[in-house]
């Protein structure tokens, strides 16, 4: 495998013949079931469900998660009787929504990622912070490495754009110090996650903080924060238990191990980018914590921060926009993704399907704390897909039961992140594994799993206990 990280799709994984069988059966079975449903009632009621659930069963099978949610779509479709002048105003209505919103977030933060790239702001972040901690040992190298993915993730708002611009910069020294592909695959994975739920502009903590109705600051101050020291924390002693059993095992090739010391800043100027980027970077996370901005206003950042870094690095406009097209165009499926979950969850909601559903259930009777275990639960293991998405369905399925049980903020904001980002540690292999995987250039998902496990649970046992704290 080449040390440079191509345009390809570093999630795919191969559908077996039984998940293909399998999900054309799941989605056979629904359409059926859809079309009955719209032909006897007027209202599906709780059918309304079918199309979730649909969405959710394709994704778990391993189909392409466009096309999953497609097939989602169309079974909303046709419980709803919606007809091709009546999805007019639904695709109208999708776009002004939190998730649609999340999707221009994505191809933004892209673009961004292309510039910093392009600039020589990423790589002179990452050789600065691994050279300021030190490459004389593993534990002063590993450290190093972590810190800087973690920095870059909280600054772009991505996990996998900012390990791709990581791992070519740093995979030789890891591999000079004897690391295994297994260890370095975790060692990304877990300080990516955390500067991921640091990040003000993520999609993930956006959809979070926008639909919890508190600040980012007190989003991370409630749970950010927490979870991420306890992600980085425990994901040092994972990488360091990994990398004692794999090193023989997994180790890189002899050739790929190459001398840093020798590297330059990586563009002419890429010191006065840097300094102006994180400059623009921390006064636009003061301004949003001073005013509470909310999700809406991550895409104005995202774009002031691409100007200042062009502006900085004296580079023309047809450059930085050539730049913001590139990087964005690699994540246009992802738009499409949010955009189709934007226009299902519209749909579902037009159905009235999660009108007092938490009663039906009698979910009220649990008490607050009780409750927020089980919408956790509900979100780690029965809602699939993206992150971000997933945080918008349950705060829109549960909210209005968590305002009714006297839930704060502070607790439903923890209960969000746990819902959309505890199931990336697992207990299933999922896309953010793999493609830290394919950037280390490791092949073994048994360690990488491993691995999680001995960080999945001290976050679940943080989650349970702060939620106890602030209920």
């Amino acid at each position: 495998m080449s040390s440079s990280v191509s345009d390809v799709n570093i999630y795919t994984l191969d559908m077996s013949r039984r998940q293909a069988v399998a999900a054309a059966a799941l989605y056979a079975v629904a359409l059926v079931a859809s079309t009955v449903v719209a032909v006897q009632t007027d209202q599906p009621g709780l059918w309304g469900i079918v199309p979730v659930v649909v969405y959710a069963g394709l994704a778990l099978l391993g189909v392409d998660m466009v096309l999953a949610t497609l097939g989602a779509v169309v079974t909303a479709v046709v419980l709803t009787r919606s007809t091709p002048a009546e999805l007019g105003p639904v695709l109208l209505e999708s776009m002004g929504s939190l998730v649609a919103l999340l999707g221009v977030i994505i191809l933004l933060g892209a673009g961004l990622g292309e510039v910093l790239k392009r600039t020589g702001v990423a790589e002179f972040i990452v050789l600065s912070v691994v050279r300021g901690v030190g490459l004389t040992t593993q534990l002063r190298a590993q450290f190093g490495v972590m810190v800087a993915c973690t920095v870059l993730a909280g600054a772009l708002g991505t996990l996998a754009g900012s390990v791709a611009i990581v791992a070519p910069i740093v995979i030789p020294l890891l591999a000079a110090l004897g690391f295994s592909t297994t260890a370095t695959a975790a060692m990304f994975f877990f300080s990516g996650l955390a500067g991921l739920t640091l990040s003000p502009f993520a999609p993930i903590t956006a959809s979070i903080y926008g639909a919890a109705g508190v600040s980012w600051i007190g989003y991370v101050l409630a749970a950010g924060l927490p979870i991420a020291a306890v992600m980085f924390g425990a994901g040092f002693l994972s990488v360091r238990w990994n990398q004692r059993r794999t090193a023989q095992a997994f180790p890189y090739p002899p050739e790929r191990a190459v001398d840093l010391d020798d590297a330059h800043d990586p563009v002419p100027g890429a010191r006065r980018t840097t300094a102006a980027f994180l400059i623009a970077f921390v006064a636009l996370v003061v301004y949003s914590g001073v005013t509470a901005a909310g999700a809406t206003f991550v895409p104005v950042a995202l774009i002031l921060l691409i100007a200042v870094a062009g502006l900085a690095a004296r580079r023309s406009i047809g450059e930085l926009m050539g730049a913001v097209y590139a990087g964005a165009s690699r994540l246009l499926g992802i738009f499409f993704l949010f955009f189709l979950l934007a226009v299902l969850f519209t749909l579902v909601d037009s159905m009235g399907v999660y009108d007092g559903v938490a009663e039906r259930f009698a979910l009220s009777s649990l008490g607050p704390y009780l409750f927020c275990l089980v919408v956790v639960l509900i979100g780690w293991v029965g809602v699939a897909g993206a992150a971000a998405a997933q945080a918008v369905l349950v705060n829109q399925v549960f909210g209005p039961l968590a305002v009714a049980l006297g839930v704060p903020p502070a607790a439903w904001s923890l209960v969000l992140l746990a819902g959309a980002q505890t199931d990336g540690l697992g207990p299933f292999p999922n896309p953010d594994m793999i493609g830290q995987m394919g950037l280390a250039e490791s092949r073994s998902l048994r360690w990488q799993l491993l691995s999680s496990y001995l960080v999945l649970v001290p976050v679940v046992v943080v989650y349970a206990v702060l939620l106890a704290v602030y209920l």
